[in-house]
C-alpha cells in the first residue's frame, strides 16, 4: 500500500489507473466541472478586461485618458480579487474528504489542476500589480506615451 507521500511523487496515470471504475466516473465529473469553472473563470477575465477598456475608452466621465486610467486601475485588483476568489472557492467545495480511502482521490485532483490554480493565481496577481500601479502612476504613464 502506497503512504500519502508516494501519491504525491507516483505518475498520475497510476493513482487514476488504480480507482475503481465508480471512482473514476466520480473524478471524471469533477474533472469536467474543473475545466467548466475554469473556463467561466477566462470567460470573466476576458469580460472584465473588456469593460475597463471600454470604461476608459468612452466619455463617461469628462477628465482626461489619464485620469480615466489611473481610475480603471482601482477598480482592476477587484475584479481580479472577486474572480479568484470565487474560482478557488468552487475547487475547494469539489474537495472534501469524507473517508481516508477518498484522500487519494483527492491527491490526484490536486496534482491534476494544479497548473489551473497556479496560473489562476499568476494572473491574478498579475492584474493586482496592474491595477495598483495603473492606480497610482495612470495619469503619468498616459502622458509619457502620448508624447
Amino acid at each position: 500500500m502506497a503512504t500519502e507521500e508516494d501519491d504525491y511523487k507516483r505518475p498520475l496515470k497510476d493513482i487514476y489507473d488504480g480507482f475503481p471504475e465508480s471512482l473514476r466516473m466520480s473524478v471524471n465529473k469533477d474533472a469536467g466541472k474543473i475545466w467548466k469553472y475554469f473556463a467561466l473563470w477566462c470567460f470573466f477575465v476576458i469580460l472584465s478586461t473588456m469593460c475597463v477598456v471600454g470604461w476608459i475608452s468612452c466619455d463617461l466621465i469628462d477628465e482626461s485618458v489619464g485620469k480615466r486610467i489611473q481610475r480603471a486601475g482601482a477598480i482592476i485588483p477587484l475584479f481580479a480579487v472577486f474572480g479568484e476568489a470565487v474560482f478557488l472557492i468552487k475547487l475547494n467545495n469539489l474537495a472534501s474528504v469524507i473517508h481516508p480511502a477518498e484522500l487519494l482521490c483527492e491527491i490526484y485532483k490536486e496534482r491534476r489542476f494544479k497548473l489551473l490554480k497556479n496560473t489562476s493565481l499568476y494572473i491574478t496577481a498579475f492584474f493586482i500589480f496592474l491595477g495598483g500601479i495603473l492606480s497610482g502612476y495612470g495619469d503619468l504613464l498616459y502622458k509619457q506615451i502620448a508624447l
